[in-house]
């Protein structure tokens, strides 16, 4: 009732400026998606971490229910990427962090690996259910690594502030999930109209083959 209508919004603007978008209709349309889409975000991440993960774990009898911790009290952006997905971060840990340091890689270069492969898995899992190969979840999630040395910087200068968990809220809830959506549905829309351009422009050409091939006049 919130995101659909804005989008469709955000659709019949672009139409109706041909393709142009002002910086005032970015900054009113990411308020307008920023807090339903944190709900959304939220309710997902309580159905399947909490309520899933945690009822197949009692089904299974699996003994380790630890998939997430208290990420959203993070001072820092880079505790949160610890926190919030546990069974993800022990096997990015196990399989590319630690790999990464055994061969000579500085513990800010296995972070750098790391965060690329994220960015890849990413952008693959967003990019190919729309249809349209795009690099915005690969640039989110490689601009994570200015905002977790930002943050850290900060704690360490003033430990135990809440300036590092504040910025991180608002890029999370302002800059992330809103503006991925903004920027998909453009690129989706984009791509849906070069689409029909191209159906538009081969159209008479293939009736015309058609028309010819049964003998009738390509004049129809």
């Amino acid at each position: 009732q919130v995101v659909a209508p804005n989008l469709d919004l955000l659709i019949k603007d672009l139409e109706a400026n041909k393709a142009i978008l002002r910086y005032q209709v970015i900054a009113d349309f990411l308020l307008k998606l920023s807090i339903t889409s944190t709900y959304i975000w939220l309710l997902g991440f309580y159905g399947f971490f909490h309520c899933f993960m945690n009822l197949t774990a009692e089904l299974l009898r699996f003994g380790d229910r630890v998939f997430y911790q208290d990420w959203w009290n993070a001072r820092e952006v880079s505790a949160y990427w610890r926190l919030w997905n546990m069974p993800v971060h022990y096997w990015l840990v196990r399989h590319l962090y630690f790999p990464s340091v055994r061969v000579g890689l500085s513990k800010t270069g296995a972070t750098f690996v790391v965060f690329f492969f994220s960015a890849i898995l990413h952008e693959v899992l967003i990019s190919v259910p729309c249809h349209n190969l795009q690099i915005w979840s690969f640039l989110a999630m490689m601009g994570q690594l200015p905002l977790i040395f930002i943050t850290k910087m900060i704690d360490k200068r003033m430990p135990n502030s809440s300036v590092g968990n504040f910025i991180f809220w608002i890029s999370f809830c302002f800059i992330g999930q809103p503006m991925a959506m903004l920027l998909y549905t453009i690129d989706y829309w984009e791509h849906n109209q070069e689409m029909v351009e191209v159906i538009e422009e081969k159209t008479p050409k293939l009736l015309a083959t058609i028309a010819s091939i049964f003998g009738a006049s390509s004049k129809l």
